[in-house]
């Protein structure tokens, strides 16, 4: 079975990530300095919530696990899960993380008030990111504890962004060899901004048919 390229081209490091140049220069500090604060990531799907959260981890060579909020929400699987993995230490003696994606999904009145208590409980030997699509789903509680930072793209800096996901739509169809039409390419784009993994999987999807061309647009 081909591979994803959502997962094939996911980037590794926060330098190669597409986000406007004020989120990315946080995000860098946080590699720089090496530490990562408890985070609430929060912006629109395929923004690259979890890809960051991924990539400052791997750059600082953190032990990590990801917990989808939306499939392994109930309290039990995370307290399971989290225990584990939280009360022991890394083999090499730093900092673990939890991943929660879509934590938005966790129950507002038993789930996020238990991981409110896990963060306290393991708070000397873990760290928490949590990604949401929707903050105002999430409790105060949990807003209290996490620096919490928007993917929100200003209206003046979306043709530098639709442009640097362009570069990075042509170096993915490149590698796969698959001829394109520009047009098509950047019409795509401008279709789901600023969804970036939408357009890449709707990319694999239409590249079965040989090509990128205006056809996918019909």
């Amino acid at each position: 079975m081909n591979e994803l390229w959502v997962e094939k081209y996911r980037p590794s490091r926060i330098d190669d990530c597409v986000l406007p140049d004020d989120l990315k220069q946080t995000f860098s500090k946080f590699v720089k300095d090496e530490y990562i604060p408890n985070l609430l990531l929060t912006g629109g799907p395929g923004v690259g919530k979890t890809t960051v959260a991924r990539s400052m981890l791997n750059e600082c060579n953190l032990d990590y696990i990801i917990i989808n909020g939306s499939m392994e929400g109930n309290i039990d699987t995370l307290r399971v899960k989290i225990k584990h993995f939280a009360s022991t230490v890394s083999l090499t003696g730093t900092r673990k993380y939890v991943i929660l994606d879509e934590a938005d999904y966790l129950n507002p009145q038993s789930t996020q008030p238990a991981l409110r208590n896990f963060m306290e409980e393991y708070s000397k030997n873990c760290g928490f990111i949590l990604t949401c699509n929707f903050k105002y789903r999430i409790i105060e509680p949990l807003h209290s504890r996490c620096s919490v930072i928007d993917f929100k793209i200003d209206s003046n800096v979306k043709a530098t962004m639709a442009t640097r996901f362009m570069d990075r739509a042509e170096y993915i169809l490149n590698g796969e060899s698959i001829p394109f039409e520009k047009q098509a390419l950047a019409d795509l784009i401008t279709k789901h901004f600023p969804d970036w993994r939408r357009v890449i999987n709707e990319l694999q999807t239409y590249s079965t048919a040989g090509k990128i061309d205006s056809g996918i647009l019909i």
